[in-house]
């Protein structure tokens, strides 16, 4: 039995048939024939076939069709024919294994069970590599500030600074996570000073101004 992925050779032969500007419908349709035969026989090396189940399965009605088709497949190296002229012997298919050959993009290649997507997983660290890992809600800053005794107002500061920031650390930072960079934030007094025009810009700019606001007023 051969060591065959159902679904990436099914896509490395749609891949080649795409790209093979010879290939006619019937081609495909004695293709996918051959290949169901296969598939039930466990992908062996070779199988022997019956000339007219075939052509049903292919929906084929002409002999000369069948044999035009299967000879080409055979000459572009899709598989291997073995004609047999023996009456009591069917022919051999060796079907050609693709699996594993560089035909395909990478995108539309379907991995085999535990192997492993590095190029993903690269993209991935270097997405994360200087970012914080988010606190769950601006509730959860205030408590953390409260539990170290610092104002509320500078974790108001901190919370909206990160949050316009899409909590990305500052070149140079060598930080964990939003606690740490929280202690980091207060121990060095941090003083904000880019101009923001996202949607906290203002409520940065409020927490920064000590005038007192009447809310009775009406707007």
């Amino acid at each position: 039995m051969e060591r065959v992925n159902y679904i990436i050779q099914l896509n490395a032969i749609f891949e080649r048939f795409n790209k093979d500007a010879r290939i006619r419908q019937g081609h495909i349709t004695l293709y996918l024939a051959f290949f169901q035969k296969w598939n039930r026989e466990f992908f062996k090396k070779t199988i022997t076939i019956n000339r007219e189940l075939i052509m049903e399965k292919a929906k084929f009605k002409s002999k000369t069709t069948y044999h035009n088709y299967l000879n080409d497949l055979n000459n572009w190296g899709y598989l291997k024919y073995f004609p047999s002229y023996h009456p009591a012997r069917g022919s051999k298919i060796k079907m050609v294994i693709f699996c594993g050959q560089p035909v395909q993009n990478l995108d539309n290649c379907v991995p085999e069970l535990g192997q492993n997507l590095v190029s993903s997983y690269k993209h991935k660290t270097k997405e994360n590599l200087n970012k914080l890992a988010r606190p769950k809600n601006e509730l959860e800053v205030f408590e953390f500030f409260k539990k170290n005794s610092w104002p509320e107002k500078e974790g108001r500061k901190f919370y909206a600074y990160y949050e316009t920031k899409n909590w990305k650390l500052s070149r140079g930072l060598n930080i964990q996570n939003w606690k740490e960079s929280a202690k980091n934030f207060v121990e060095k007094g941090f003083i904000i000073k880019e101009e923001y025009t996202s949607p906290f810009s203002g409520y940065v700019d409020n927490l920064k101004n000590n005038n007192v606001k009447d809310y009775d007023i009406p707007l």
